[in-house]
């Protein structure tokens, strides 16, 4: 019996396409046939243009339909440029792009000026603002109003100007913000707030936030005091008990004693029936705390915490006397980063508390010396890999604490002269690695399964591409996609672009010249295949981000916008004759 898989349902294709990128899902499915075209043409698409390169991007513009796009995620700290090339592949993208409801600029130096009316959900946090960001985004915000139900931005200047009620605004988020303008703002959009998250800083001397507006309506709180407000548990409490409908509570706040407690909270928690509690406090600098670690957790140990809520604790506090302690609740509160053995023993509400071990981290750093004491159950989810160590520790012992299988990222810039035979034996176990950051060591041979690498200052001196060394680092890095480096000049710099050609990414800081005149057409002369590639990139005093995309068409105008326009090739095989990848 001859399996035909066109006549899998819709759904199943969709499952698959599940665990796929947009990039894998275009490159791997147009064009097979008609009916699979049509499949892939209903999917919904969640665009994240976070870390792509030139090249993925531009393949995805040219065979995405706009209306399957139901979110987006910019970021230009990878690609520079990147929303202004998205609106020129797009030019009428408010009246394409039908059924968006998400947009999300992460580090942008600009917006679309223009959105659809069915986006109802607004992120911005552009850091690299040019002249007219903050204009493009007012108008951004008047012209969406009436429609937005979540927006989030990245300090209250955002909303300064603003003249219009948010009318189906729920969720808010406000990364910085002083507590005054906080109240001018909600009293200006009036909006009945279900989601409320604030980072509130010290411009005004007030701690108490009235929120009379959403007492009814408020259900999820988040509040981040910066340092020098320094909170205690009454001037907390004054802030929410009017909040009759509030589920959950976070904070994160420098205060007096009385914040840590937890007797206090736990009557708090029984008379407002607040059902989650997250919290993470800094005793405040002007208080001396005798106390050690295990008394500061005393009162977060009682029958409410540890049965009746099963909520549990952790504190941390240097072995300093003028260490401060921090306090901080599990798992919502614990570290992405951690110090392996420095505050891996920190001392928990609940003793032997998996929960902790269990949770996902993004970085662990060793820093033992010679000896160490080996985890209970080794971190098996760990993304970045950092040695702080005085030399390789050896496979056995690092087997033993994480599994190396798990990790992308392995930084090795700190440690001083590996072997390197050692070093190739780690990197070849660590099936998943990405990228390596590391001091450049001439006698290192880089594998080539791995094609990103980022290179550091050696002790006090700052490693330099020179031009002695360039060949020889050009010919073992040849096949390499991203790479950071300082070089010496911008005659290295020339060198090094033209002969490292599979570069799509690179970070190249200079140290004798600065590049500031550093232009297009300057590029395109010095660089001879950025004339026949798509590239963008930004440049600061001291280094150019360059982000190099595929070889151009030569007649794109005659290039169709809708990929169904192209004839299918049935079959498991694919014409790739419109592909822009290299």
């Amino acid at each position: 019996m001859i399996f035909d898989f066109d006549t899998l349902p819709t759904e199943i294709f969709f499952e698959i396409f599940d665990y796929l990128t947009v990039y894998d899902l275009f490159y791997s499915w147009i064009n097979l046939n008609t009916r699979i075209n049509h499949i892939v043409r209903l999917y919904p698409i969640r665009l994240d243009f976070q870390r792509i390169s030139r090249s993925k991007f531009d393949f995805i513009c040219r065979y995405l339909k706009p209306t399957q796009v139901i979110s987006i995620c910019f970021s230009e700290e990878i690609m520079p440029n990147q929303v202004e090339l998205f609106q020129n592949s797009f030019p009428y993208f408010h009246h394409k792009f039908l059924s968006l409801k998400q947009i999300q600029y992460i580090n942008t130096s600009t917006i679309l000026s223009h959105l659809p009316i069915c986006l109802s959900s607004l992120s911005i946090k552009t850091y690299l603002k040019i002249e007219n960001t903050n204009r493009l985004i007012s108008q951004v915000l008047y012209r969406q109003a009436e429609h937005l139900t979540s927006l989030h931005v990245d300090g209250s200047y955002a909303l300064r100007s603003i003249t219009t009620r948010f009318p189906k605004l729920t969720h808010l988020t406000i990364d910085f913000c002083s507590i005054t303008e906080f109240h001018q703002i909600i009293d200006l959009i009036q909006s009945s707030l279900v989601y409320l998250k604030l980072y509130l800083v010290n411009n005004d001397h007030k701690k108490i936030l009235n929120l009379q507006s959403m007492v009814h309506s408020l259900r999820y709180l988040s509040l981040s005091f910066s340092e020098e407000i320094i909170m205690s548990f009454e001037s907390v409490v004054q802030s929410i008990e009017q909040l009759t409908n509030l589920k959950c509570f976070t904070i994160e706040a420098t205060g007096t004693l009385d914040l840590m407690n937890g007797f206090l909270w736990e009557s708090y928690i029984k008379r407002s029936g607040l059902q989650k509690l997250n919290f993470k406090f800094l005793l405040a600098n002007f208080l001396t705390c005798d106390e050690d670690k295990h008394s500061l957790l005393e009162t977060f140990r009682s029958k409410f915490w540890l049965e009746d809520k099963r909520w549990y604790v952790a504190c941390e506090k240097g072995n300093l006397k003028a260490s401060r302690p921090i306090i901080y609740s599990l798992p919502y509160f614990q570290p992405s980063l951690i110090f392996y053995p420095s505050n891996h023993f920190l001392c928990l509400s609940k003793p032997n508390l998996q929960v902790f071990r269990l949770h996902r981290m993004s970085n662990l750093i060793l820093t033992f010396l010679k000896t160490v004491q080996l985890p209970i159950q080794r971190f098996e989810n760990v993304y970045t890999l950092t040695l702080f160590t005085p030399m390789l520790p050896s496979m056995e012992l690092l087997q033993s604490i994480v599994n190396l299988q798990q990790v992308q990222q392995l930084d090795i810039s700190l440690l001083k002269n590996p072997a390197n035979d050692d070093l190739q034996v780690l990197i070849h176990s660590m099936t998943n690695l990405k990228c390596i950051k590391m001091q450049y060591d001439p006698s290192f041979i880089p594998p080539e399964h791995i094609d990103s690498y980022i290179f550091v200052q050696k002790d006090r001196e700052i490693f330099v591409l020179s031009a002695n060394i360039i060949e020889r680092f050009c010919y073992l890095f040849v096949h390499i996609k991203c790479l950071e480096i300082t070089v010496q000049s911008k005659e290295i710099m020339i060198r090094l672009l033209n002969h490292l050609t599979n570069l799509e990414f690179v970070k190249i800081y200079c140290y004798l010249d600065r590049l500031t005149t550093v232009k297009p057409h300057w590029l395109k002369n010095n660089i001879p295949r950025l004339e026949t590639v798509h590239f963008t990139y930004r440049v600061t005093s001291t280094c150019i981000i360059l982000s190099i995309g595929g070889t151009k068409i030569m007649d794109e105008s005659s290039m169709p916008e809708d990929p169904n326009d192209v004839p299918a090739k049935s079959g498991c095989y694919k014409l790739r004759s419109r592909c822009i990848i290299q």
